[in-house]
């Protein structure tokens, strides 16, 4: 152990830059292989946080579509009462959002905040197990309790208990029951529950029990999700046999539909809900694509290790030789060579234990969702530990056969020679490289162009120049006009408009059916102010906007986007929209797009409201050139005067979009930063087999020199080599980046071009580190005087 200690600390002394690029390649590989499987694990865990996640099931039905998750609660209560192996079930309405609550702090004062909302059945807690650190479990058995998680509880409270604590909503809830017609609604904290993690799909919001009324009977709103915990999951095929058979599935206006029970750790990857608000949702095929990255920059690091070791054989050969001549045997020596490898990795990996905690504790991993602190991944520590020894012994193989090989009398003469079956191999290994980087590139590269793509592609509407608030329903219902009347006193501000909806940050809204020309059709429905149109920039293309009248009109008026008028064949004039209800249909908008784009275009519908609590969403128009910090700070102030306590939070829509396509950056940031870390990893592979290369043709070199090669053509004899590498696997490279980037592009129904110019920017900046890499090492060698090469021929 002492022979082998010491010969390892004599290779770092005398190989100094060599045994940093080794270790240091290890630690970013295992670094990233560690980031990288804890995003894999959160992902392929999602949901199974909860205990006995196995037995709980959504409730769907099986005509695909949002209205096979959203469920009308009548069908709700008939699914939940119709089998005894059933053990809890609930429903959750998703769609109440956020509410304005006030609070009494610790000082006594009252402060306003805002916090989404949803109503449930008491059973929630049972159906999930939920873990409540104070408080009752079957609080929500009372009607004027809550559940809140135990991060809000410290929020609001600090270190004081907070179940008895009083909350009071400043606005209505709906669907939750109140005993006057007042906005406001006296609300006490029943129980905490411990925080879930961000892998499930239950929220970390205020639980509240729905009015035991509402809707109950209706078969017709669809508003709810249906949970059930079933007494074992080889039951779910009973329940929905036994349901099926006996529900009357006309009463939901689908005499076709059945009803099936989805298992809650599957709803991840069936990737539903593309913005997550509905249903959180990945996708499968990004996942196991991150797993193939994690294992590519193993084998990258283990290559260029197998080459760095290989290239200091000419250098170690004499001292390895002597020792066997002094009497160390061959499995003695392989094995402190091996020894040798396994140390390094190991080094490796405790830096890059260190690595990751530091990049965890300054926040340079917050594109990363999973938790990125080592200490909470035992389990994967263990494995990254295991994976560095294998890859020490894998790695150390070769060179410690290949310097133990030759005859020591031929070494110890200088006289040994370099096989070509090992060059091969090397070159075959580095070119794995060159493909994995080029791959990555232009992988990284379309990605980064959808995502540009999905915030400059025109979508019917301005989004420069326009802040957008959220009021609540006293503001909005009964100081719309003190509201609107401060905002322009500000000479910066042009227009302020409102809606029912934050249009263009989800993919999900409310949605409505009509008839017309005798047939069937569903649409978005948005409520809007009478200049809504106007303040958002959207143009009329046939028939006219909105005017004040028809906001004070009892007979509606509906503007369509130009994808209704397409694909119905629509025409201005008279629109039952509701039965034998009937309003005007007076204009077509452009091509109006307010979802994602990971979607088609879809039937969208403006309808005329008067400013009220049914408007909630303001947008505020700014002149161009205003001072934005300055228009801020006078809309915080115009709210204010209004309401002190009202928690304000203003938003542009760039910030708008950096959440609506939170996941397309996540992975953009995702693939570049690992994408680099390829070509960097591939950069050190390189410098490694030109170290050997040149090593081992210093003679020629020599020879070369002296019959009157310049320093120019020998470089050029390197480099002509590594280019024609990096050309072949350029050919090679680009159809497998062009299948996996046309498959990822199907997730989307509006996607950029392929572009030719990102392939030629992968293989010219791979050409180019990689010839800036052969000429600087070589230079050396190049420049060397030959008779130091040849003085021992």
């Amino acid at each position: 152990m002492k022979t082998i200690s010491r010969n390892l600390l004599s290779i770092v002394r005398r190989f100094r830059v060599a045994t940093v690029l080794n270790v240091f390649g290890l630690s970013f590989a295992f670094a990233a292989f560690m980031t990288i499987l804890m995003q894999v694990d959160y992902e392929r865990n999602f949901d199974r946080c909860h205990p006995e996640a196995e037995h709980i099931f959504r409730v769907d039905l099986s005509q695909p579509g949002e209205f096979s998750t959203v469920l009308p609660r009548a069908f709700v209560e008939a699914v939940i009462a119709s089998s005894p192996h059933i053990e809890a079930g609930t429903l959750i309405n998703p769609f109440v959002g956020e509410v304005y609550f006030t609070v009494v702090g610790n000082d006594g004062t009252r402060h306003g905040f805002r916090e989404t909302v949803q109503t449930c059945h008491p059973t929630l807690v049972r159906t999930f197990n939920f873990p409540i650190t104070e408080g009752d479990t079957d609080c929500l058995r009372s009607p004027d309790k809550v559940l809140i998680p135990e991060s809000m509880a410290r929020r609001l409270f600090g270190s004081v208990s907070a179940v008895g604590r009083p909350l009071r909503a400043e606005e209505s809830i709906w669907s939750k029951s109140r005993d006057d017609d007042s906005t406001q609604l006296e609300l006490t904290v029943g129980a905490v529950y411990r925080d879930f993690p961000g892998n499930t799909q239950l929220r970390n919001v205020i639980y509240t029990a729905i009015d035991g009324a509402f809707l109950k009977e209706n078969y017709d709103a669809s508003n709810f999700i249906c949970y059930v915990r079933l007494d074992n999951a080889a039951s779910a095929v009973d329940v929905e046999e036994n349901f099926n058979r006996h529900f009357n599935f006309s009463q939901i206006g689908h005499p076709v539909e059945q009803m099936k029970l989805t298992p809650l750790t599957s709803i991840y990857f069936m990737n539903e809900s593309g913005d997550g608000r509905l249903f959180r949702s990945g996708n499968a095929d990004v996942v196991n694509l991150l797993m193939g990255i994690a294992l590519l920059i193993l084998v990258i690091a283990a290559v260029n290790y197998t080459n760095f070791s290989t290239a200091m054989t000419p250098l170690r050969m004499k001292s390895i030789n002597t020792q066997r001549v002094l009497g160390s045997t061959n499995s003695a020596l392989r094995l402190s060579l091996l020894i040798e490898a396994c140390a390094i990795c190991l080094t490796a990996f405790l830096l890059a234990v260190i690595l990751v905690w530091g990049m965890h504790q300054s926040r340079l991993l917050a594109f990363v969702e999973a938790d990125t602190l080592p200490l909470h991944h035992p389990v994967l520590l263990l494995v990254t530990a295991i994976v560095s020894l294998l890859v020490g012994l894998a790695a150390g193989v070769y060179p410690a056969y290949y310097m133990t090989s030759f005859p020591p009398a031929m070494v110890l003469k200088g006289s040994f020679g370099l096989s070509p079956r090992g060059r091969r191999l090397r070159l075959m290994l580095v070119s794995l490289q060159f493909v994995i980087s080029m791959t990555l590139i232009i992988g990284a590269g379309f990605v980064q162009l959808q995502n540009r793509f999905l915030r400059t592609h025109i979508i019917g509407f301005d989004r420069d120049q326009i802040a957008v608030v959220e009021l609540n329903g006293a503001i909005a219902g009964h100081h719309a006009r003190e509201y609107v009347d401060g905002l322009k006193s500000y000479a910066g501000i042009e227009d302020v408009a409102f809606a029912s909806e934050k249009i263009g940050a989800k993919d999900v809204y409310m949605t409505e059916s009509s008839d017309y020309n005798g047939r069937n059709f569903s649409y978005n429905l948005i409520y809007v102010s009478w200049n809504f149109l106007r303040t958002m920039g959207i143009h009329i293309v046939d028939g006219r906007d909105f005017t004040e009248a028809d906001a004070r009109s009892d007979r509606p008026a509906f503007i369509f986007n130009d994808h209704a008028r397409r694909s119905l064949q629509m025409s201005v004039g008279p629109f039952k929209y509701w039965r034998d209800n009937s309003g005007d249909l007076v204009g077509f908008t452009g091509d109006l797009h307010i979802a994602s784009l990971r979607q088609e275009s879809t039937n969208i519908c403006l309808a005329a409201s008067p400013l009220g609590s049914r408007l909630p969403v303001s947008y505020i128009r700014l002149k161009s050139g205003t001072d934005v910090r300055a228009a801020t700070a006078h809309i915080r102030k115009t709210v204010a005067a209004i309401d002190p306590s009202f928690p304000i939070d203003i938003t542009f829509y760039d910030t708008i979009y950096n959440e609506l396509y939170h996941r397309e950056t996540t992975l953009r940031t995702l693939i570049t930063f690992f994408g680099l870390l390829a070509v960097l990893l591939s950069l050190v592979g390189v410098f490694g087999l030109v170290v050997f290369d040149s090593e081992y043709r210093r003679k020629e070199i020599g020879l070369r020199k002296v019959f009157g090669s310049s320093t120019g053509q020998i470089l050029i004899l390197f480099n002509r080599t590594y280019l024609r590498i990096v050309a072949i696997c350029f050919v090679v490279a680009s159809p497998v980046a062009y299948y996996g980037v046309t498959k990822w592009l199907e997730h989307f129904a509006y996607r950029t071009p392929i572009r030719w110019w990102v392939f030629a920017i992968a293989f010219v900046a791979v050409s180019a580190i990689t010839f800036i890499t052969v000429t600087f090492q070589n230079w050396c060698s190049a420049n060397a005087n030959p008779v130091d090469s040849l003085k021992n021929e």
